[in-house]
């Protein structure tokens, strides 16, 4: 057991419905230099009525060290496994106002990205959603696979503009089929002209993902 525990005591911003008027949760992650306030900015444009937007703090902006596509050293890991704790925290406060887990949305962005696939895929089960935007699972494009577990059909989202210089349509793509052989009902999207940023397409991704039909 690691005692490298970064995040541990950073809080959680939330913004949306109260809590007595909640039915669904959506937590975000946000990206390395980013912050919870940043991230709950994208609130203004993906608002819907009855959803507790959940953002958890990284400690100094960022959630691991190395790049996408470095593979996952027990360093890394350690950090990963201090990130899940602030999305376990999340979750515990969505269960604690009646919100299960099967109707909580992980989603993320970049780094917050790969925190809520790795977090979804390690700690498999029936989420209500899971968007990644601009990240995806760690570790060289070729070598990633299916973890143990099923999804059990949860809706999930790998989305990535077609100009972004960190993430390849290709590591979206090869995450969403890993996805799938878990059970996620999984696509990929790309977004065109888009960079490494939240761009239109990707904020309607999330508002499709955390609507109830």
């Amino acid at each position: 057991m690691s005692d490298i525990d970064p995040h541990a005591g950073e809080g959680i911003e939330s913004a949306g419905a109260p809590p007595q008027a909640t039915d669904r949760v959506l937590v975000l992650l946000h990206g390395r230099g980013d912050s919870p306030a940043g991230i709950l900015r994208l609130v203004d444009d993906i608002y819907e009525r009855g959803v507790r937007y959940l953002a958890p703090a990284a400690a100094g902006r960022v959630w691991y060290p190395g790049e996408l596509t470095d593979p996952v050293t027990d360093r890394r890991q350690a950090y990963l496994d201090s990130a899940f704790g602030q999305v376990e925290r999340a979750l515990d406060e969505a269960e604690a106002i009646g919100v299960a887990p099967g109707d909580v949305v992980l989603a993320g962005f970049s780094q917050g990205a790969s925190v809520a696939t790795e977090f979804a895929t390690r700690r498999p089960r029936r989420y209500g959603g899971l968007v990644a935007l601009a990240g995806g699972l760690l570790g060289p494009t070729d070598e990633l696979e299916a973890r143990d577990g099923s999804l059990g059909g949860t809706p999930a989202v790998c989305g990535v503009g077609s100009e972004d210089p960190h993430i390849s349509v290709e590591h979206a793509e090869t995450t969403a089929a890993a996805l799938s052989e878990m059970g996620a009902d999984a696509s990929a999207e790309t977004y065109p002209g888009v960079g490494h940023a939240i761009g239109d397409g990707a904020v309607e991704t999330l508002r499709r993902l955390t609507r109830r039909d």
